[in-house]
């Protein structure tokens, strides 16, 4: 996150909100929005999820950030982050009161350890995708499952944040983008048809892709996609598929690593259909590693478990992408934009790949990437 929107966040501490919320810490600054603790007149303590201001300029991500800050009160699930209410600053910038967690996201627990003990990520993998479900069933995708969006509470909860995010930075972009094809997300943890923008075929299997990335990097340090940049984990995405787990980490326990496989295959049709068929995947994996069921009540505390690899930048840029296909699909050729929040741009053609417009499955091979004058 740039310098002067951590600055402008930290600004708002100890500020009174709407006459009422005092702002006692920061406690989260994202792509779009910060996030404080703080204070009600009465005593109550919430969490305050506030607009970066480049984007509360934007009348529709304005509406969208208080319309689908709802979303996730639609879920309907005790794991998905209630909205209390909302407001708006004295300059129009709008702000949720959100119920306050205690504890720490799992992208800040990985940051300190690198990895997670096994049992642990198969339990929080579990309760991750029982929230999946619900939404699911109420038709909502979540599109950014990542560590920073899991977050594990004092009292060993698990709980999925940010939903309906996706769409708030959609509206933010609308406009901006002069061609079709505009997806965004954090490259890292997207399965190749969100990476291609083809938001046509985005759905529950989308989130379960990123289940299964997020897995995979709590369980080995690392990402999917290893590249010097997000635009090289994003084209690798576009791309290429998976390796199996264990041809990497052999450690890993083999029923957890058949999970993690699965849910990460290119093909849609190829990884599990749904939420509930990826619960019970994991339920049988951890009851043969566990030698016991998994229950929430019998899962021991999610614990730091040190491998000795060397740590690696987390993921932190949140990106605009546009992919566009040429006039002349027989080309093969596809254009991908990379715009950060700042606005920097970078732009890049995937040549020689292999389209077919008309195919639910679309798959590049054989690709050579050229980066392209900056726009």
């Amino acid at each position: 996150m740039s310098e002067p929107v951590v600055q402008q966040a930290q600004a708002r501490i100890g500020q009174t909100f709407a006459n009422k919320w005092v702002v006692n810490r920061l406690l989260d600054v994202g792509g779009m929005a910060s996030v404080y603790a703080a204070t009600h007149r009465n005593g109550n303590r919430v969490a305050l999820k506030v607009l970066h201001p480049t984007f509360a300029d934007v009348e529709e991500a304005k509406q969208r950030f208080l319309a689908e800050g709802y979303v996730a009160n639609r879920v309907g699930h005790p794991g998905a982050v209630k909205v209390l209410d909302d407001d708006h600053l004295p300059d129009g910038t709008p702000f949720l009161v959100m119920e306050l967690l205690e504890g720490e996201s799992l992208e800040a627990r990985l940051n300190k350890r690198t990895t997670l003990d096994p049992a642990a990520v198969a339990f929080a993998a579990d309760r991750v995708l029982d929230v999946l479900f619900s939404a699911h069933t109420q038709g909502i995708i979540h599109r950014d499952i990542k560590p920073g969006n899991v977050f594990l509470t004092h009292d060993r909860q698990v709980k999925v944040l940010d939903f309906g995010l996706a769409r708030v930075r959609e509206g933010a972009f609308k406009g901006k983008a002069t061609r079709p094809g505009m997806v965004l997300g954090t490259v890292s943890y997207m399965p190749p048809e969100q990476a291609r923008a083809k938001r046509e075929l985005i759905d529950a299997r989308t989130d379960l892709w990123a289940v299964g990335a997020t897995m995979w990097r709590a369980l080995t340090g690392t990402y999917v996609h290893e590249g010097k940049s997000p635009q090289d984990r994003l084209l690798a995405a576009i791309s290429r598929h998976a390796p199996p787990i264990r041809s990497l980490y052999p450690e890993v326990p083999e029923p957890y690593a058949a999970v993690v496989d699965r849910s990460l295959q290119f093909q849609m049709n190829d990884r599990f259909q749904d939420a509930r068929e990826m619960q019970r995947a994991i339920a049988s994996a951890y009851a043969k590693v566990e030698g016991r069921p998994l229950a929430a009540s019998e899962v021991r505390q999610i614990e730091d478990h040190p491998t000795g690899r060397t740590q690696i930048p987390p993921p932190t840029l949140d990106v605009s992408i546009n992919v566009v296909f040429e006039p002349d699909p027989s080309s093969g050729s596809v254009v991908v934009e990379f715009e950060d929040s700042a606005g920097q741009r970078e732009r890049y053609e995937v040549r020689n790949a292999e389209v077919d417009s008309d195919q639910e499955d679309t798959v590049l091979t054989e690709v050579e990437v050229v980066e392209l004058e900056k726009p």
